[in-house]
């Protein structure tokens, strides 16, 4: 069984973000390219998981899920990309630092929509 702390067998995006204000609306930069994070663990968080009718906007889904890793390049402004999905990170990336050998960071995330992950640029190639 593979250790929620770094040996997961998932991969996920992280697209970290400024924000600015533009009038009197908060807007969101892009900050440098994606980064990858891999041998992660996301599970679904099963108490925050609903699906609501409203009369104005249709069927409206809450799904959380919580990211476990090693290491966390984001922020609370970061987007994720997992799976087929777009995600906001819900709150401050926690880290648990008891000790090294338990040292870890857990993000809660939220699903905004299904949509192709961000290209990531190839690394250049070395010259001879």
């Amino acid at each position: 069984m593979a250790s929620i702390r770094g040996r997961g067998h998932h991969e996920v995006i992280v697209q970290r973000r400024t924000v600015g204000r533009k009038n009197t609306f908060v807007n969101y930069v892009n900050e440098g390219d994606p980064i990858v994070i891999k041998r992660c663990s996301v599970q679904s968080v099963r108490e925050w998981a609903t699906a609501e009718e409203n009369y104005a906007y249709g069927l409206s889904q809450l799904s959380m899920r919580r990211v476990f890793a090693r290491d966390w390049p984001g922020d609370v402004n970061s987007l994720v990309y997992f799976n087929g999905g777009e995600f906001e990170t819900v709150g401050d990336p926690q880290h648990m630092d008891g000790s090294p050998r338990t040292e870890h960071w857990v993000i809660t995330i939220k699903w905004l929509r299904d949509v192709p992950p961000p290209v990531i640029p190839e690394p250049p190639a070395p010259t001879p």
